[in-house]
């Protein structure tokens, strides 16, 4: 079901199985290029560190992570302080392609540095012979044969976790309706350690959701790496990456839109950009 409504928010976001790969579970490879298609992140200059006193985060769309493509345009842009409290980016610089955002690190701990919650581009999409399929843009018709119409905005949110000195968890409360519980802190994952993260959607956890990864500089290599994995029953999983380097874990979910919105359904999608030390 998720498939059919991200194939109504993103054109090329039909996944390709290219071969399996045991992962802690239910894993396989998959194609790169399409499957992160349009998604938002952050990439910080630096994920630890014991004397900086500020980090550099870009933020951007991407089909291949991390290359931007499209710039993050959000009025949520925020920090999570390592004491839990809220502050604005000291500065920030709006490009074509990328937001560069900066901020100081003057205490110890971790800072969640996000978009927050974004709203995105509206659309619609038909059931036409059993099936849902898009209708792209606001002055094209819907199929005559259609007997039903649905409307539908994006909503997005990506995080990425910096910590200077010992990491903290004070700054993982949930943003959006769609969220990652990091069970692992995000500034401490090892090659051929347990990464334990969950979902949930509206404080619920979402048990057998697809989740996505993506390793940057991935689509070099053949076949182009990526990770697709369920969740359990608790709304968990456990990955165990060998390679060191940056990745970006990513899920969506469709819904009704809440009440008031201006559309019938909300299309979700979640980013944690993270790094797996040696």
């Amino acid at each position: 079901m998720a498939e059919l409504g991200y194939t109504f928010f993103w054109r090329n976001a039909e996944m390709k199985l290219i071969r399996s790969t045991p992962l802690a579970g239910i894993a396989a490879l998959i194609s790169v290029g399409t499957a992160a298609a349009h998604t938002s992140y952050m990439m910080p200059s630096v994920f630890n560190t014991s004397e900086g006193d500020f980090v550099t985060v870009l933020c951007s769309f991407t089909e291949d992570f991390p290359t931007p493509e499209i710039a993050v345009k959000s009025d949520d842009y925020h920090v999570v302080l390592p004491d839990g409290s809220r502050a604005a980016f000291d500065t920030q610089t709006d490009l074509r392609q990328l937001v560069v955002l900066e901020n100081g690190l003057e205490s110890d701990g971790t800072y969640r540095l996000t978009t927050g919650v974004r709203h995105g581009r509206k659309g619609r999409r038909a059931l036409v012979d059993g099936e849902w399929v898009p209708v792209f843009g606001s002055d094209a018709e819907v199929p005559e044969e259609a007997t039903a119409v649905k409307t539908a905005q994006t909503e997005t949110v990506a995080d990425v976790y910096v910590s200077k000195g010992a990491p903290t968890l004070d700054a993982s409360a949930p943003i959006g309706r769609l969220a990652f519980t990091p069970k692992t802190h995000p500034n401490e994952i090892f090659s051929g350690e347990a990464f334990d993260v969950s979902v949930s959607f509206d404080g619920v956890p979402l048990a057998g959701h697809k989740m996505s990864v993506y390793r940057s500089g991935g689509h070099y290599e053949e076949p182009q790496f990526g990770i697709e994995q369920m969740t359990d029953d608790e709304g968990e999983i456990s990955l165990t990456i060998d390679e060191p380097g940056v990745y970006m874990l990513m899920t969506r979910h469709r819904a009704d839109a809440p009440e008031g919105a201006e559309t019938d359904e909300r299309g979700y999608t979640t980013s944690l950009t993270f790094e797996v030390m040696k």
